[in-house]
């Protein structure tokens, strides 16, 4: 099951984690994650928080696909295609606004 670590205000995904054995350093946590970026998004300058229980989603890869919530390669980076997760009330930034 893949793991995403992703900022909640531009979709820039932090650590993309595709499958158990990718690297020999296993499954950082999310304080790992944003003590690497200093609490801060390196694309679009927001402060990183950890998250809440609300923002936290566990669902199948087979769920994942279909509601594009699967990183997408572009240029150098990763980023979360979707505009609205599964996570009520949750609306993230179409890629078209975080492009440069």
């Amino acid at each position: 099951m893949p793991l995403v670590y992703r900022c909640s205000n531009c979709g820039f995904v932090l650590h993309y984690l595709e499958h158990v054995g990718q690297d020999f350093i296993g499954v950082p946590s999310i304080t790992e994650v944003l003590s690497k970026y200093g609490y801060t998004c390196p694309k679009c300058k927001s402060r990183l928080s950890r998250p809440s229980q609300e923002n936290i989603l566990i669902t199948s890869v087979g769920v994942a696909k279909k509601k594009n919530l699967l990183p997408m390669r572009i240029g150098d980076d990763y980023y979360v295609m979707t505009k609205v997760s599964l996570i009520p009330g949750y609306v993230q930034k179409s890629i078209s606004e975080v492009s440069h």
